[in-house]
């Protein structure tokens, strides 16, 4: 197996650290602070001594011998003869125990690197090092420390650094101070990042600024259009701030372009045909949905879909859903509702089936629903029933005017055409 160097093997782990959101922090560097990073690159290189060098020459056989344990074994009994020497063997030993022990790793690599002893390439990616562990160990406060001393160092306006220090505020749940490093992260990105506007709109969201949260996802649209949870990200904000009209539109171009997976994004847009007086379009795409499965057939769906229908004035479908609902639940209410879309569509004989299921499942709203039953009687001229109905009408006193106001109307007709009540 080819053998990684020590060095590169110590970062590898590093980068290997999941950081799932960006960061980024401003260091303002003076003209004096460049010329010290100048001064610095191009110091004079010191060499370890005889000893410590010959420690680290037989550390790297053994490591190459994947022998962690013997190679520190040989580098912890060494003593330097210099403060460099001890930088020197400290960066190492943090390296080495980088892959297997990352709080002694960090004991370790500040011990290198506090003296500043260390070559300019050395100090730099040991000081990134230590960060990169203490962001794993979830010191976050240390790690940011240690970031910001590596762009004090550099003078570097690395992204990913900035990315680092971000997701440490974010972590700490300091969501304000994130925004300063995440806009520095996608300022010095050479392309846009998907995660650096992913953690932006993470933190705006976090702090409750929903329109800058948005503005930032109508960007990430922009850049990323072929991300479809971003989509449903921008269409979702906008009920944050009850721009309906614009969500549905969201909603519309995930739609069309076959970004809405999961059943709750597709009730969402449902929602959205709804709340923008759609509700034909609502009704529509709830019962497409509930047909192929990908929308669960339950109580708040069938209602959703019946009362849409509803309001779209497709009685008939209307009544069809109720008659699921009123299957499904055994409730009254649904029975009755379907009976008043029977009555839209003047199936009076269906409506009155309905209403009688809705009295013999619940009498607490009877008098509206024998009223109806006048109404659905009369229609027939069916005016004995009508008449029986408008007497168990009376007997409610929320109906009872209405129907005494009924009773000389029925009582004429049935004069007029000689039948007896």
């Amino acid at each position: 197996m080819k053998k990684l160097s020590l060095i590169s093997s110590a970062l590898l782990v590093a980068a290997s650290f999941s950081f799932t959101v960006p960061a980024s922090a401003q260091v303002t560097l003076t003209d004096a602070d460049r010329a010290r990073i100048e001064e610095r690159k191009n110091r004079r290189t010191t060499l370890p001594g005889e000893r410590v060098g010959r420690g680290v020459t037989r550390a790297f056989e053994l490591y190459n011998e994947e022998k962690v344990d013997e190679a520190l074994k040989v580098l912890l009994e060494i003593r330097g003869g210099s403060d460099f020497d001890n930088a020197f063997l400290a960066r190492f030993i943090g390296n080495l125990y980088a892959t297997k022990d990352p709080k002694q790793a960090i004991k370790y690599l500040e011990q290198a690197t506090k003296p500043d002893l260390l070559s300019f390439t050395d100090q730099a990616s040991s000081l990134k090092l230590v960060a990169d562990l203490q962001s794993m160990e979830n010191m976050h406060r240390d790690a940011i420390k240690n970031y910001e001393a590596w762009i004090r160092f550099t003078g570097e306006n690395d992204p990913d650094v900035y990315l680092r220090i971000a997701n440490a505020y974010y972590q700490l749940q300091e969501y304000q101070k994130v925004l300063t490093p995440i806009d520095n992260a996608i300022r010095y990105a050479r392309e846009p990042n998907r995660q650096h506007y992913m953690l932006k709109m993470g933190a705006l969201y976090e702090s409750r600024n929903y329109p800058k949260t948005i503005e930032t996802v109508e960007t990430m649209v922009q850049l990323f259009p072929e991300e479809r949870q971003f989509w449903v990200y921008l269409a979702n904000f906008y009920t944050l701030v009850e721009d309906y009209q614009k969500s549905l539109s969201a909603f519309q171009i995930a739609y069309n372009n076959g970004y809405l997976e999961l059943e709750s994004e597709l009730k969402m847009m449902g929602q959205m045909y709804a709340n923008n007086n759609i509700p034909y379009k609502a009704a529509t795409i709830y019962e497409k949905y509930l047909k192929s499965g990908k929308i669960k057939k339950d109580r708040t769906m069938l209602a959703a879909v019946a009362s849409n229908f509803q309001a779209a004035r497709e009685f008939a479908k209307a009544a069809q859903y109720y008659g699921e609902l009123a299957a499904l639940t055994n409730e009254a209410d649904a029975y009755r509702r379907q009976g008043f879309a029977f009555m839209s569509i003047q199936r009076y004989n269906d409506a009155i089936k309905a209403f009688e299921a809705a009295l013999a499942r619940d009498s607490s709203n009877s008098g509206r629903v024998h009223m109806s039953m006048v109404d659905a009687f009369l229609n027939q001229g069916k005016l004995r029933e009508a008449y029986a109905s408008l007497q168990q009408a009376k007997r409610d006193s929320t109906t009872a005017r209405q129907a005494n106001s009924y009773e000389g109307y029925i009582r004429e007709k049935a004069r007029v055409k000689g039948i007896t009540l």
